[in-house]
């Protein structure tokens, strides 16, 4: 029976080292889940500012985008308006009483023509013009009608030089120059 007893001895070591083995496995699983559950952690913890951070660049970008359309729609909107302003200021002119209008084509001659130069019109103010003509006692001729809301066309008489004093010109010209000025006087 001796060999029992070292049998016992045997199976009591063997049983203390599975012991022994299966508290330190416990003990390297428990480190590992804790290890595992501290990186599942941090990644977690660094996918969620990576998100909020990625969700605030696409807010960012999104009111920016807004932003940009608003300011679109608000120049497009801002330019009507100053084109509306100018058309009403066309209709004004169209509608000029005759003294004023040939007050303004007597300035445009005097100051703008050469002798010889021919002289354009609207059909409407042919008769102003021609007056015009003789009261400043200039030697051109009236050539002819144009289309326009007011204004001359000066041309000398070989066609080279055309001078176009036409209302619609000038009032192009306004535009051109003022437009800015208008702007910042109706919107600031």
């Amino acid at each position: 029976m001796p060999l029992e007893p070292v049998l016992e001895e045997i199976q009591k070591r063997g049983d203390e080292t599975v012991k022994k083995i299966k508290e330190e496995a416990e003990k390297e699983a428990e480190k590992i889940i804790e290890e595992a559950k501290r990186e599942a952690e941090e990644i977690l913890k660094r996918a969620r500012y990576e998100a909020e951070r990625e969700g605030e660049a696409l807010k960012k970008q999104e009111i920016s985008a807004v932003t940009l359309e608003m300011k679109r729609l608000l120049l497009n909107k801002q330019k009507e308006i100053v084109e509306q302003v100018f058309d009403l200021l066309r209709q004004k002119v169209r509608d000029m009483d005759e003294g004023t209008r040939k007050e303004i084509i007597k300035k445009l001659l005097s100051k703008n023509a050469s002798p010889g130069m021919l002289v354009y019109s609207r059909k409407e103010d042919e008769g102003i013009v021609k007056d015009a003509l003789k009261e400043l006692k200039l030697d051109l001729n009236y050539a002819g009608n144009i289309e326009c809301i007011g204004g001359i066309i000066l041309e000398d008489p070989k066609g080279e030089v055309r001078i176009n004093l036409t209302f619609d010109e000038l009032l192009n010209q306004v535009y051109e120059q003022k437009l800015a000025e208008v702007s910042k006087i109706l919107f600031g």
